[in-house]
């Protein structure tokens, strides 16, 4: 199990949890564009779902959703899955930055370092998807190193891209907190 403290130099990290809705909603309501291609509109309801949100086969011990403060502002939430699909494998469902701190390397930093920190913990590679028409989030990951695998799944929200990346051979020099 990743010490979640590990994914991080510069933020505090907190394993969120039912009490942190409010705090998810408001950065997740400011970001429209995500859930225009990734409905429904964020609510209670749908946080509380992600909260606890599994693929087939795992458990709640494979999850984390956290967050990533600055001084008592939450700037990002990450939820991934450890072993998934495949043990040597992490699984980002879900990455989002508060939009007022977007464009400034904070989110690229923030990824850049959590590879490295799983590749201490032993997985291999990152895998992800984004929802192709989302030109905004394919962009991002491909500023951050990963590439479209060639697969592509259909799911209640249209057609997702999986992308890839192996933890190694990790560019420190997009670790940019400016």
């Amino acid at each position: 199990m990743p010490n979640i403290s590990q994914l991080s130099t510069k933020y505090r990290i907190k394993k969120m949890e039912e009490e942190d809705i409010s705090r998810i909603l408001n950065l997740e309501n400011g970001n429209p564009q995500y859930f225009a291609y990734c409905p429904p509109k964020p609510c209670r309801e749908t946080v509380l779902n992600d909260l606890k949100a599994l693929p087939e086969g795992k458990s709640l011990e494979d999850k984390f959703y956290i967050g990533f403060f600055e001084n008592d502002s939450l700037i990002a939430i990450m939820d991934f899955i450890l072993s998934f699909p495949k043990e040597d494998t992490i699984f980002i469902g879900l990455f989002m930055m508060d939009r007022k701190e977007s464009g400034k390397g904070k989110g690229s930093a923030i990824i850049i370092e959590a590879l490295t920190a799983w590749k201490r913990e032993g997985y291999e590679k990152v895998r992800l998807a984004y929802m192709k028409g989302n030109m905004q989030s394919r962009d991002f990951w491909r500023k951050c190193g990963f590439t479209e695998t060639g697969v592509e799944k259909e799911n209640e929200q249209g057609v997702a891209v999986i992308m890839e990346k192996m933890c190694d051979g990790i560019n420190l020099d997009l670790v940019n907190y400016s």
